[in-house]
């Protein structure tokens, strides 16, 4: 087993700590993010580096899946950081951001790694219902054309799942009337770390262009 070591924190507080002490000084007493994103808890999808964002700049919730629950008044953590971002920190923006090769999306379609074969995974199962109508709508996508990829457009519907579903919440209703919340859908292709990004106009995701 790998121990975990303290040298990335060491470097962390040497290098970019004191590098950057104002910041954190002004970070004391307060928060004031711009954006929330809620995203995966896939350890290679890490917000705040294919950002390049400071600390401060982004709240983040993250959950398996990158799952937004259908609203209700008490429905856990992921609602809790949902509603404290936009009712107390006013975030201006709110991204969801899935990924290629998703484990969660496989785990619908019973596609489990030998060692998830071995394991009940009952939590994982009833949360994942959550997400089965971007399923659903996906091998109904795919068997109407069996040449698409039908990982990357599970992924792709769940997150636009995910969006629908904000807009059902009572204050992100009032929000976006109020033209004070928007709402993104992001997918990153962690082969190639291309952003997609999804459009309202087109109805499709959108590679962003890096000159």
């Amino acid at each position: 087993m790998n121990k975990i070591h303290f040298d990335g924190y060491k470097k962390f507080k040497t290098e970019y700590y004191q590098n950057n002490k104002e910041l954190f000084d002004n970070l004391i007493d307060s928060q004031s993010p711009h954006t929330m994103v809620i995203t995966c808890s896939d350890s290679r999808v890490q917000p705040t580096k294919i950002l390049s964002a400071p600390a401060g700049d982004i709240f983040i919730a993250r959950n398996i899946g990158n799952i937004v629950p259908p609203y209700k008044r008490t429905q856990g953590a992921t609602q809790a950081a949902i509603e404290y971002a936009v009712n107390v920190l006013k975030v201006e923006h709110i991204v969801i951001l899935g990924h290629s090769n998703c484990g969660a999306c496989k785990h619908m379609y019973h596609i489990k790694t030998e060692e998830e074969k071995k394991i009940e995974l009952s939590h994982v199962e009833e949360w994942l219902k959550l997400a089965y109508p971007a399923k659903n709508n996906s091998m109904l996508e795919c068997f109407a054309d069996p040449t698409k990829d039908k990982g990357e457009v599970t992924e792709k519907n769940n997150i636009q799942l995910s969006v629908q579903r904000l807009m059902s919440y009572p204050y992100i209703i009032e929000a976006l009337e109020k033209q004070q919340i928007q709402l993104h859908g992001w997918w990153y292709d962690i082969g190639t770390g291309e952003m997609q990004v999804y459009s309202y106009e087109t109805k499709m995701f959108e590679p962003i262009l890096c000159k």
